[in-house]
Protein backbone atom coordinates (compact mmCIF):
# COMPACT_ATOMS: atom_id res chain seq x y z
CA UNK A 1 0.00 0.00 0.00
CA UNK A 2 1.79 3.28 -0.56
CA UNK A 3 1.59 5.72 1.94
CA UNK A 4 -0.07 9.31 1.80
CA UNK A 5 1.22 12.75 1.80
CA UNK A 6 3.12 13.73 5.44
CA UNK A 7 1.09 14.37 8.24
CA UNK A 8 0.87 18.40 9.25
CA UNK A 9 2.78 19.43 12.18
CA UNK A 10 -0.88 19.68 14.33
CA UNK A 11 -1.49 16.21 13.51
CA UNK A 12 2.21 15.82 14.63
CA UNK A 13 1.82 16.97 17.90
CA UNK A 14 -1.46 15.10 18.73
CA UNK A 15 -0.05 12.28 17.46
CA UNK A 16 2.73 12.80 20.11
CA UNK A 17 0.35 13.12 22.83
CA UNK A 18 -1.33 10.15 22.45
CA UNK A 19 1.64 8.12 22.29
CA UNK A 20 2.80 9.51 25.92
CA UNK A 21 -0.54 8.48 26.92
CA UNK A 22 -2.33 11.71 27.70
CA UNK A 23 -4.62 11.54 24.67
CA UNK A 24 -7.51 9.17 23.86
CA UNK A 25 -9.87 8.48 20.65
CA UNK A 26 -13.31 9.58 20.78
CA UNK A 27 -15.46 7.05 18.99
CA UNK A 28 -19.06 8.64 17.44
CA UNK A 29 -21.84 6.30 16.74
CA UNK A 30 -24.91 7.82 15.03
CA UNK A 31 -28.01 6.28 14.02
CA UNK A 32 -29.78 8.02 11.61
CA UNK A 33 -33.47 8.87 9.89
CA UNK A 34 -33.43 6.58 6.79
CA UNK A 35 -35.51 9.18 4.97
CA UNK A 36 -32.70 11.42 5.61
CA UNK A 37 -29.77 9.46 5.26
CA UNK A 38 -29.01 10.93 2.08
CA UNK A 39 -29.47 14.25 2.19
CA UNK A 40 -27.50 14.43 5.60
CA UNK A 41 -24.37 12.71 3.78
CA UNK A 42 -24.48 15.18 0.91
CA UNK A 43 -24.71 18.05 2.83
CA UNK A 44 -21.57 17.24 4.62
CA UNK A 45 -19.89 16.31 1.93
CA UNK A 46 -20.57 19.83 0.77
CA UNK A 47 -19.85 21.20 4.42
CA UNK A 48 -16.67 19.58 4.60
CA UNK A 49 -14.03 22.55 4.78
CA UNK A 50 -16.31 23.82 8.20
CA UNK A 51 -16.63 20.54 9.74
CA UNK A 52 -12.60 19.89 9.55
CA UNK A 53 -12.10 23.36 10.69
CA UNK A 54 -14.67 22.97 13.50
CA UNK A 55 -13.94 19.69 14.57
CA UNK A 56 -9.91 19.56 14.23
CA UNK A 57 -9.59 16.12 15.61
CA UNK A 58 -11.92 14.54 13.24
CA UNK A 59 -9.91 11.53 12.06
CA UNK A 60 -12.21 9.38 9.95
CA UNK A 61 -15.81 9.40 8.78
CA UNK A 62 -17.56 5.90 8.00
CA UNK A 63 -20.94 4.76 6.60
CA UNK A 64 -21.92 1.17 7.30
CA UNK A 65 -21.74 -1.23 4.53
CA UNK A 66 -22.52 -4.87 6.03
CA UNK A 67 -23.11 -6.14 9.25
CA UNK A 68 -23.85 -3.39 11.23
CA UNK A 69 -27.15 -1.16 10.74
CA UNK A 70 -27.51 0.39 7.37
CA UNK A 71 -28.50 3.72 9.10
CA UNK A 72 -25.64 4.34 11.13
CA UNK A 73 -22.29 6.44 10.74
CA UNK A 74 -19.01 6.42 12.37
CA UNK A 75 -16.90 8.61 13.54
CA UNK A 76 -13.52 8.79 15.06
CA UNK A 77 -12.01 12.18 17.40
CA UNK A 78 -8.62 12.60 18.09
CA UNK A 79 -8.03 14.67 21.40
CA UNK A 80 -4.88 15.39 23.41
CA UNK A 81 -6.78 15.45 26.75
CA UNK A 82 -10.47 15.49 28.30
CA UNK A 83 -9.29 19.68 29.12
CA UNK A 84 -8.67 20.17 25.32
CA UNK A 85 -11.69 18.30 24.29
CA UNK A 86 -13.84 20.79 26.40
CA UNK A 87 -12.20 23.37 25.08
CA UNK A 88 -12.78 22.54 21.31
CA UNK A 89 -16.59 21.97 21.87
CA UNK A 90 -16.51 25.44 23.94
CA UNK A 91 -15.26 26.95 20.71
CA UNK A 92 -17.82 24.95 17.88
CA UNK A 93 -20.78 25.30 20.09
CA UNK A 94 -20.08 29.21 19.97
CA UNK A 95 -19.69 29.14 16.19
CA UNK A 96 -22.22 30.55 13.93
CA UNK A 97 -21.23 29.25 11.40
CA UNK A 98 -21.07 25.40 13.03
CA UNK A 99 -24.99 25.88 13.94
CA UNK A 100 -25.64 25.00 10.46
CA UNK A 101 -24.15 21.99 10.66
CA UNK A 102 -25.95 20.58 14.05
CA UNK A 103 -29.20 21.79 12.48
CA UNK A 104 -28.66 19.20 9.73
CA UNK A 105 -27.07 17.07 12.44
CA UNK A 106 -30.48 17.28 14.76
CA UNK A 107 -32.76 16.73 11.61
CA UNK A 108 -31.12 13.84 10.30
CA UNK A 109 -29.86 11.94 13.63
CA UNK A 110 -32.44 9.41 15.75
CA UNK A 111 -29.81 9.04 18.18
CA UNK A 112 -26.00 9.38 19.24
CA UNK A 113 -23.42 7.98 21.42
CA UNK A 114 -20.12 8.76 22.27
CA UNK A 115 -17.16 6.19 23.90
CA UNK A 116 -13.45 7.17 24.87
CA UNK A 117 -10.62 4.35 23.29
CA UNK A 118 -7.24 4.16 24.65
CA UNK A 119 -5.37 3.41 21.89
CA UNK A 120 -3.09 -0.07 21.93
CA UNK A 121 0.29 1.14 20.54
CA UNK A 122 1.85 -1.87 20.99
CA UNK A 123 -0.57 -4.25 18.93
CA UNK A 124 -0.55 -1.43 16.16
CA UNK A 125 3.16 -1.60 16.08
CA UNK A 126 3.36 -5.31 15.99
CA UNK A 127 0.96 -4.78 12.92
CA UNK A 128 3.50 -2.74 11.20
CA UNK A 129 1.12 1.01 11.78
CA UNK A 130 3.43 4.09 12.21
CA UNK A 131 5.09 4.18 15.70
CA UNK A 132 3.55 7.20 16.57
CA UNK A 133 -0.77 5.46 16.33
CA UNK A 134 -3.79 6.81 14.74
CA UNK A 135 -2.87 10.14 14.47
CA UNK A 136 -0.11 9.86 12.22
CA UNK A 137 -2.12 6.86 10.26
CA UNK A 138 -2.30 7.76 6.23
CA UNK A 139 -4.20 5.80 4.42
CA UNK A 140 -3.07 3.64 1.43
CA UNK A 141 -3.74 4.07 -2.39
CA UNK A 142 -7.47 4.92 -2.89
CA UNK A 143 -9.74 2.08 -4.64
CA UNK A 144 -13.27 2.23 -5.62
CA UNK A 145 -13.97 -0.62 -3.42
CA UNK A 146 -11.88 0.93 -0.10
CA UNK A 147 -13.05 -0.43 2.61
CA UNK A 148 -12.60 -0.17 6.51
CA UNK A 149 -13.59 -3.34 9.14
CA UNK A 150 -14.68 -3.03 12.63
CA UNK A 151 -13.80 -5.86 14.67
CA UNK A 152 -14.90 -5.41 18.10
CA UNK A 153 -14.33 -8.11 21.36
CA UNK A 154 -16.31 -7.86 24.32
CA UNK A 155 -14.27 -9.58 27.29
CA UNK A 156 -15.24 -10.88 30.49
CA UNK A 157 -15.10 -8.42 33.42
CA UNK A 158 -12.15 -7.97 35.71
CA UNK A 159 -8.80 -6.29 35.35
CA UNK A 160 -6.76 -8.92 33.30
CA UNK A 161 -8.53 -9.55 30.15
CA UNK A 162 -8.01 -6.25 28.29
CA UNK A 163 -3.91 -6.66 29.17
CA UNK A 164 -3.73 -10.19 28.46
CA UNK A 165 -5.61 -9.62 25.33
CA UNK A 166 -3.09 -6.77 24.44
CA UNK A 167 -0.10 -8.82 25.41
CA UNK A 168 -1.04 -11.99 23.35
CA UNK A 169 -1.70 -9.42 20.21
CA UNK A 170 1.14 -7.87 20.34
CA UNK A 171 2.80 -11.10 19.93
CA UNK A 172 1.13 -13.21 17.34
CA UNK A 173 -0.01 -10.14 15.19
CA UNK A 174 3.34 -10.33 13.32
CA UNK A 175 2.77 -13.91 12.00
CA UNK A 176 -0.75 -12.87 11.31
CA UNK A 177 0.80 -10.18 8.97
CA UNK A 178 3.22 -12.21 7.21
CA UNK A 179 0.56 -14.80 6.83
CA UNK A 180 -0.70 -12.08 4.33
CA UNK A 181 2.18 -12.46 1.60
CA UNK A 182 -0.28 -9.92 -0.44
CA UNK A 183 -0.05 -7.29 2.27
CA UNK A 184 -3.88 -6.31 1.97
CA UNK A 185 -4.70 -5.19 5.08
CA UNK A 186 -3.75 -1.97 6.67
CA UNK A 187 -3.96 -1.36 10.69
CA UNK A 188 -5.71 1.87 11.68
CA UNK A 189 -6.23 1.29 15.42
CA UNK A 190 -6.62 -0.90 18.09
CA UNK A 191 -7.55 0.03 21.52
CA UNK A 192 -10.25 -0.53 24.25
CA UNK A 193 -12.72 1.47 26.03
CA UNK A 194 -12.07 3.51 28.96
CA UNK A 195 -15.08 5.54 28.93
CA UNK A 196 -18.32 3.75 27.73
CA UNK A 197 -19.14 -0.02 27.88
CA UNK A 198 -15.66 -1.29 29.43
CA UNK A 199 -14.06 -4.06 28.78
CA UNK A 200 -14.27 -4.06 24.99
CA UNK A 201 -11.53 -4.00 22.34
CA UNK A 202 -11.63 -2.88 18.70
CA UNK A 203 -9.60 -2.88 15.84
CA UNK A 204 -9.77 -1.08 12.30
CA UNK A 205 -8.73 -2.14 9.03
CA UNK A 206 -8.57 -0.82 5.89
CA UNK A 207 -8.43 -2.94 3.01
CA UNK A 208 -9.28 -1.86 -1.33
CA UNK A 209 -12.56 -4.57 -1.43
CA UNK A 210 -14.23 -6.34 1.11
CA UNK A 211 -13.61 -9.70 -1.36
CA UNK A 212 -9.35 -8.57 -0.46
CA UNK A 213 -10.58 -8.64 3.63
CA UNK A 214 -12.08 -11.92 3.30
CA UNK A 215 -8.83 -13.25 1.56
CA UNK A 216 -6.53 -11.91 4.30
CA UNK A 217 -8.92 -13.09 6.86
CA UNK A 218 -8.17 -16.55 5.04
CA UNK A 219 -4.45 -16.24 5.12
CA UNK A 220 -4.42 -15.23 8.95
CA UNK A 221 -6.13 -18.55 9.22
CA UNK A 222 -3.28 -20.55 7.96
CA UNK A 223 -0.60 -19.13 10.66
CA UNK A 224 0.00 -21.57 13.40
CA UNK A 225 1.11 -18.51 15.71
CA UNK A 226 -1.93 -16.68 15.00
CA UNK A 227 -4.67 -19.54 15.93
CA UNK A 228 -2.99 -19.74 19.18
CA UNK A 229 -3.03 -16.54 19.82
CA UNK A 230 -6.75 -16.72 19.48
CA UNK A 231 -6.91 -19.52 21.70
CA UNK A 232 -5.42 -17.54 24.53
CA UNK A 233 -7.91 -14.73 23.58
CA UNK A 234 -11.30 -16.74 22.93
CA UNK A 235 -11.47 -17.86 26.45
CA UNK A 236 -11.96 -14.02 27.30
CA UNK A 237 -14.46 -13.20 25.23
CA UNK A 238 -17.94 -13.08 25.57
CA UNK A 239 -18.82 -11.67 22.06
CA UNK A 240 -17.24 -10.95 18.98
CA UNK A 241 -18.24 -8.94 15.51
CA UNK A 242 -17.33 -7.88 12.94
CA UNK A 243 -18.81 -4.81 10.28
CA UNK A 244 -17.71 -3.27 7.02
CA UNK A 245 -17.57 0.63 6.31
CA UNK A 246 -17.06 3.02 3.52
CA UNK A 247 -15.72 6.17 4.37
CA UNK A 248 -17.90 8.81 3.62
CA UNK A 249 -17.33 11.67 1.11
CA UNK A 250 -16.52 14.08 3.83
CA UNK A 251 -13.79 12.09 5.81
CA UNK A 252 -10.04 12.70 6.19
CA UNK A 253 -9.30 9.03 5.52
CA UNK A 254 -10.58 7.49 2.42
Amino acid sequence: LVRATPIEESEKVMAAKLLAGKGFVEVRRALLKPERRAGYLAALASEAPLLRSSRPGLLASFVSELGADTNEVISLHAHASFDERDARESTRNASIAYARLTNIEREAMLSERSEVFVEALECTNAAGADPLGVAAFAPGKPFPGTVYEWREYQLILGYNPIPKLREAFAAGLPSKMSADTEGRGQVAFMGWTDVGPLNRFVELWRYSSMQEAMAAREAARASKEWRETIGVVAPMVQSFSTAFYRPAAHSPWQ
